[in-house]
């Protein structure tokens, strides 16, 4: 006879040591293998076995149970897990899917594309050329026209939000509300596709700004014509 632990369940069991090695836990059921229990483990220094780390946990070490299937954890290996650990338990942590990959149905089958940049063949899946360093957005493949379009709005965007934010900085400004608000307005409609192209906080200030710097133009003119016209009826 001889003192076991459940690799699933971290129960003891006593058995015969020819019957031992692996077979079905009497505690959970499950058919899983079982290590050998020292005498000491035996008389409570270990509470089981980590599904994820296999090394006995002790009697002092903070444990954590899995709610679907009850495997015994080192809290530590739980959270750095992210759930359980054991094949087809329901708390197995979420893997995140891969990325479709858009390819156009003239690419199918085959493995290269052309890169817009050098025209060498790369890797129908490649974002990302490896003989010029070029870089995509996506696995899409493009045309040269399409990428050198990409490429200028790119390298234009950093300047676009420096547009952007002194047009609404200009807005909240009452005796700079006029520029910021006519040149918002005259400036947006010839640069909305890269406004477009940042983040969304940008074209929200660029048209909270518009805004902004027209309402307060218009306010500043009907006082003043409020204005004009108390003085004159004096």
């Amino acid at each position: 006879m001889g003192t076991y632990i459940c690799s699933s369940c971290g129960k003891k069991i006593e058995g015969a040591d020819d019957a031992m090695g692996s077979g079905t836990c009497p505690a959970c059921q499950k058919w899983s293998g079982t290590a050998p229990a020292s005498a000491g483990e035996a008389a409570g220094r270990s509470v089981g076995v980590c599904a994820f780390c296999l090394s006995p946990i002790g009697a002092k070490d903070s444990v954590t149970a899995c709610p679907a299937c009850r495997a015994t954890y080192h809290d530590d290996c739980w959270r750095e897990n992210g759930g359980c650990a054991v094949y087809g338990c329901s708390e197995v942590p979420t893997v995140e899917p891969r990325k479709a990959v858009e390819i156009p149905v003239s690419y199918w089958g085959q493995e290269n594309k052309p890169c817009p940049a050098c025209g060498k063949e790369i890797l129908a899946a490649a974002v990302r050329c490896r003989f010029c360093g070029a870089t995509f957005s996506s696995a899409q493949p493009e045309d040269v026209a399409a990428y050198n379009q990409r490429s200028d709005q790119e390298r234009r965007l950093p300047q676009v939000k420096q547009r952007v934010v002194w047009i609404f900085v200009f807005s909240l400004i009452p005796c700079l509300a006029p520029i910021g608000g006519l040149w918002g307005l005259v400036w947006y409609p010839t640069h909305k596709s890269d406004v477009q192209a940042l983040p969304s906080l940008y074209p929200a200030l660029c048209k909270m700004g518009i805004a902004v710097g027209l309402g307060q133009t218009v306010l500043m003119a009907l006082v003043a014509a409020i204005y004009a016209v108390a003085r004159g009826g004096h």
